[in-house]
């Protein structure tokens, strides 16, 4: 008798012909092909399962750094990991990215556990009418290919529209879909850190600009023909930002979207349209903007109502005080702070509680 390989066993031989050993060796190959087949739609749909959790978590502000500190792994794989998955041997289940996976996977289940463990936990996000108009306006963004002006008041709840729309892309395009939002701040304004700002979401987290034109040439590779949205919160920091030649900052911004390479939504309290206005050569701009601009007036009645529900708030003495708390400014922020602070301190949220609390 003989093993496939034709060595002897039990001291007869038997050996198989060339015909038989390609017949043999086709049969298993077709069987290995099909169990990897198997393998690899399971593990596809565990990584999509995962890819999706993280963008929730990332949605609620649990950071990939934060993720990559705790499993003991760089971001830079974590993000290598989401964009895309990769097919492996059924046999290779301690790949480099198989590792990373359980590591991921074990943390969400610490996290889960941390959380039923925590007394008073707060509610995940809600859906107000705030942060459906900011969902609306990134979406013609996108759809339209055109630079679309989301305003509103500070507090009202843009930045959770933002954090939606991204973990929804995510969750149905995956990780490398093209929806990159970008966050401008009073202390990096120039062209360079605008360029650098936009190149590191649209074509590598570790680009930097050497020149000017490089990365202008880098962003449009990356991004043409994708139909794609960037997404600018606290737009209103581009209002009076000009390059060396004293052109406007935001004229560059509109060649991408002429360039067919992504739509633009911008996130901020209006100043930047109102800028616009008072400035000179914008009347192209103006006209463009004003054919789409989503004016958000704040937030209504029904969202604190909502807010209430949520965070198992009710009365109609305390939801006279919430809605005083929400049409001052800081509005949604100030009243979901004062949630927070009330359930920390007190360890429950009623009329006597909210008052306690010193309001922003």
């Amino acid at each position: 008798m003989l093993n496939d390989t034709n060595i002897e066993v039990n001291k007869e031989f038997n050996a198989l012909s060339d015909d038989e050993l390609i017949s043999n060796y086709e049969r298993e190959s077709v069987a290995r092909k099909e169990r990897n087949a198997q393998f690899n739609l399971q593990a596809e749909q565990h990584w999509k399962k995962l890819t999706g959790r993280l963008a929730d978590e990332i949605s609620q502000g649990y950071s990939v750094a934060r993720l990559a500190n705790e499993i003991g792994y760089k971001a830079e794989t974590i993000h290598f990991w989401s964009k895309e998955y990769r097919e492996r041997e059924c046999e290779d289940r301690w790949s480099d990215m198989a590792r990373v996976e359980v590591a991921i996977e074990t943390r969400f289940k610490e996290l889960d556990k941390e959380r039923l463990a925590t007394r008073n936990s707060t509610p995940a996000r809600i859906e107000t009418s705030v942060t459906l108009a900011v969902m609306k306006g990134i979406q013609t963004a996108r759809d339209e290919q055109q630079i679309v002006d989301i305003c509103a008041p500070s507090g009202c709840g843009k930045s959770q529209g933002v954090a939606e729309y991204l973990a929804r892309a995510r969750k149905e395009e995956g990780f490398s879909c093209p929806v990159w939002p970008v966050e401008l701040t009073a202390f990096a304004l120039s062209a360079k850190s605008i360029l650098e700002t936009i190149a590191t979401a649209c074509v590598s987290p570790n680009f930097e600009v050497s020149n000017d034109l490089r990365a202008v040439r880098a962003i449009e590779e990356a991004t043409q023909g994708r139909g794609g949205v960037l997404i600018i919160e606290e737009a209103q920091h581009l209002g009076d930002l000009k390059n060396v030649n004293g052109i406007h900052v935001f004229n560059g911004l509109r060649r991408y979207v002429d360039a067919g390479c992504f739509g633009i939504a911008l996130i901020g309290n209006g100043e930047l349209y109102e800028a616009l206005k008072k400035g000179r050569g914008s009347a192209q701009l103006l006209s463009r903007m004003a054919a789409f601009r989503e004016v958000i007036p704040g937030c209504t009645d029904e969202d604190v109502d909502r807010i209430m529900q949520a965070w198992g708030v009710s009365g109609k003495s305390e939801r006279a005080a919430c809605l005083k708390i929400a049409k001052s400014p800081g509005a949604l922020r100030n009243l979901v702070g004062v949630f927070k602070r009330a359930l920390r301190e007190y360890g429950v949220i009623n009329l006597a509680t909210i008052n306690a609390v010193p309001k922003g």
